[in-house]
């Protein structure tokens, strides 16, 4: 099963995220493959980090939950919010891979 997490950060996590992004890092390397998509999301191209989307494959939500809970981000207080969703592909869109290719 397909999972979606939403993540919104504290406004004024700047120096948080500074200072864990290489654990935030090799968390997300750990987990790919669970975790099969993973991004910041920002305002504009370029701008600042706002939060995250991520994309799971687990077959429960507590799975999804145990994982989260085990990234710096999260352990280090720069999320303001998790937001965590089923989701399930669109008709017409079954074919299409998702995460890394070969």
């Amino acid at each position: 099963m397909r999972w979606a997490a939403f993540f919104t950060d504290h406004a004024d996590g700047g120096a948080i995220r500074a200072a864990h992004t290489e654990a935030h890092q090799a968390y997300l390397r750990r987990y790919k493959g669970r975790i099969v998509l993973a991004g910041a999301m920002r305002p504009e191209p370029g701008g600042q980090p706002v939060g995250g989307l991520w994309i799971f494959e687990a077959e429960t939500r507590a799975e999804v939950e145990a994982i989260i809970a085990e990234d710096p981000f999260q352990i280090h207080g720069l999320r303001a919010s998790t937001t965590i969703h089923a989701w399930g592909t669109a008709p017409g869109f079954e074919d299409m891979a998702i995460g890394p290719q070969g």
